[in-house]
């Protein structure tokens, strides 16, 4: 079982790194172990791939995709996509040890677009970003990433332990709602940014804060979930305009106590600019505010499991204290 606490943790988002390349490792292996007789192709394909998990290879986030589409596939009966997929699987790009930044629709990108289309459509909200629409924000990223290792070291170290690639996307043309970052359960190591919405590295900072907050508790998930509530019921969210399932309120919930808590730090952290720390201070409070509203619908209407209780109950300690 894994900590619950409230404060960034290194080794805790390591180990769910580990846990999490162990599970894909042992279901793929029930996969081949089960299409041995009936799809012999499909054990074939993912016999090497197993075999590089067992010498601990990491891998790519758009793998984790990749099986959550064999998994479908076969669930499904699709023998022709159940051995596409398997086949893609078995040339499985290895993670790097650096932070990898690429464009969705950009040529060095095709594997995570084809898993990312597979996974949730050509026309879903993460449209594809032309180079020279944003060509400095790479640059930006690692300005924002090198802010909190400045600033707060804790979070810079457990963001970078689970976090390992970004797509750099926008919304579609005409698109109703507009992200400014996601991440996906799916998809396990990666974050979508929209670079017109992240404007300089204190901004940077505040959303690799937010989205790695996701991911944190996407990993904590393994268990059970955080709520019980049916995904089919809607509620006010904090940071959406569009009502959301109850998951989502609480990851909202969640998220903007972890947002406050970098904005405090940095801002005491003596190493931004005047104008950057009232920046962070206001970025705090709304944190806060968002938190407040957020909690209140969590309260009320909110079925925590044991662990999501838990989990929420250290953020809200937290806010409390300050």
């Amino acid at each position: 079982m894994f900590s619950y606490t409230f404060a960034p943790d290194a080794q805790r988002a390591r180990d769910l790194d580990r846990v999490r390349h162990t599970d894909l490792a042992q279901s793929l292996r029930h996969i081949a172990d089960r299409c041995q007789a009936a799809l012999p192709a499909v054990s074939n394909a993912l016999s090497p791939l197993l075999a590089r998990l067992d010498a601990g290879d990491q891998l790519a986030a758009e793998a984790f995709g990749d099986y959550y589409t064999l998994t479908e596939a076969l669930i499904d009966g699709d023998r022709e996509v159940a051995l596409q997929t398997a086949q893609r699987l078995s040339n499985a790009a290895s993670r790097s040890d650096e932070l990898v930044v690429r464009y969705r629709g950009a040529t060095d990108n095709l594997a995570l677009d084809q898993s990312l289309n597979h996974r949730l459509g050509e026309g879903s909200e993460f449209a594809p970003l032309p180079h020279e629409d944003a060509p400095d924000f790479p640059q930006l990223l690692n300005e924002g990433f090198a802010l909190l290792r400045e600033g707060f070291e804790a979070l810079y170290l457990e963001a970078r332990a689970i976090v390992h690639q970004v797509v750099l996307a926008q919304a579609p043309k005409g698109s109703k709602f507009e992200f400014d970052g996601a991440s996906h359960f799916q998809f396990w190591g990666l974050l979508f940014l929209n670079p017109k919405h992240h404007k300089n590295r204190l901004a940077v900072a505040e959303v690799l804060a937010h989205e790695a907050g996701h991911s944190l508790l996407f990993g904590l998930m393994r268990d059970e979930p955080l709520v019980k509530n049916p995904e089919s019921d809607l509620y006010t969210s904090p940071l959406r305009i569009d009502p959301r399932p109850m998951e989502g309120i609480y990851h909202a919930t969640f998220v903007s106590a972890r947002m406050a808590l970098a904005m405090e730090t940095l801002a005491q952290s003596g190493v931004l600019t005047q104008a950057e720390r009232a920046e962070a201070q206001l970025a705090a409070e709304k944190d806060r505010e968002n938190f407040a509203k957020g909690i209140s619908t969590v309260h009320e209407h909110g079925d925590m499991t044991d662990s999501g209780k838990l989990i929420m109950d250290h953020a809200e300690a937290w806010i409390n204290k300050g």
